[in-house]
């Protein structure tokens, strides 16, 4: 063993190959691909599964975090990077929690054909989207939007606000 070259042990791939023969678990799965993925094991994974990936398997990752929000696995924008661009706001969730406090708002959209998310706690923000989520609840379609532009005003010369252009 070297640094470049990981291998897994004997018995560990005997276990692995005895549990895919008998039963598919996903569990087992789970747990032996992260053996497979830290040692140089590629060839190893896809001779015991069949060359089957997790998504053939039917493992899949959820969107919704563990508490049950929604998760946009897209990269991050920060709002002065949005500032005065055209976009298409496809979704968004409340209350999320992050470092920097808690009941800020995610919102998913596009901008220049990409997808991105970003985090707010703007006030103005924050009461559009909750008035066009209710609106979504009680079955009418609001988003997308397409063509939103934020705008940026300054407040006592250090602190700013955002808020959709009307």
């Amino acid at each position: 063993m070297t640094r470049n070259n990981v291998r897994l042990r004997k018995s560990i791939k005997k276990n692995f190959a005895r549990k895919m023969k008998h039963s598919n678990s996903r569990k087992a799965m789970a747990s032996y691909y992260g053996w497979c993925k830290w040692c140089n094991g590629n060839n190893l994974w896809n001779k015991i599964t069949k060359d089957m990936s997790f998504a053939d398997k039917g493992i899949k990752c959820s969107s919704t975090t563990k508490d049950g929000k929604k998760f946009f696995d897209v990269a991050y924008k920060k709002m002065y990077e949005i500032t005065n661009v055209p976009l298409t706001i496809i979704d968004f969730e409340s209350n999320i929690k992050t470092p920097n406090g808690n009941d800020r708002y995610e919102m998913k959209f596009q901008m220049s054909g990409e997808t991105y998310k970003t985090c707010t706690n703007s006030f103005k923000i924050k009461e559009i989207l909750k008035q066009a989520g209710e609106l979504e609840k009680s079955g009418q379609k609001i988003f997308p939007v397409e063509n939103v532009i934020i705008r940026r005003r300054s407040i006592d010369g250090e602190k700013c606000e955002y808020y959709f252009e009307e």
